[in-house]
């Protein structure tokens, strides 16, 4: 049991030099949640949050494996088909009619692309006070040189 500790406490750190800077990362994640696991008797667990508020929590390796296999196969629309598709809810044991009624209470096309969109007005108000932000932590950190007026 040590010997098998120890290796996958190596394998959580190493990766192969054929294999993508993304694929080593994840490959290092999933070996660090299974070191923790094997290890230090720690349950995995991962949460899948939904935009009306609700979420998911799956606590089980099995769970999560099947979790990983159905976002890769769906990509994009794999919240979607969550919300709707039934197969799905009850493979993972989620009341339906909650997360429906969530995603049914979201919001309209044309909401979503006046308060969602890039270039909504909150957007584009979040923007201009990320911009400001940004130009007076520029020049907090640059005041030092204005205070002596040498210029």
């Amino acid at each position: 049991m040590e010997e098998l500790k120890q290796r996958i406490s190596d394998l959580s750190v190493q990766s192969g030099h054929q294999l993508s800077k993304k694929a080593k990362k994840e490959q290092r994640s999933v070996f660090r949640d299974l070191a923790a696991t094997v290890i230090d008797d720690e349950a995995p667990h991962e949460t899948i949050s939904f935009r009306g508020g609700s979420s998911i929590t799956l606590k089980s390796w099995k769970e999560i494996i099947q979790l990983n296999f159905i976002r890769n196969c769906l990509q994009g629309g794999f919240q979607a088909q969550l919300t709707s598709n039934v197969t799905l809810l009850n493979l993972f044991g989620v009341d339906g009619e909650a997360v429906q009624n969530t995603a049914a209470s979201s919001l309209s096309q044309l909401e979503k692309r006046l308060i969602l969109s890039k270039m909504s007005d909150a957007a584009k108000s979040a923007d201009r006070t990320m911009t400001r932000q940004r130009r007076n932590r520029h020049n907090l950190k640059h005041q030092f040189l204005m205070a002596d007026g040498d210029f």
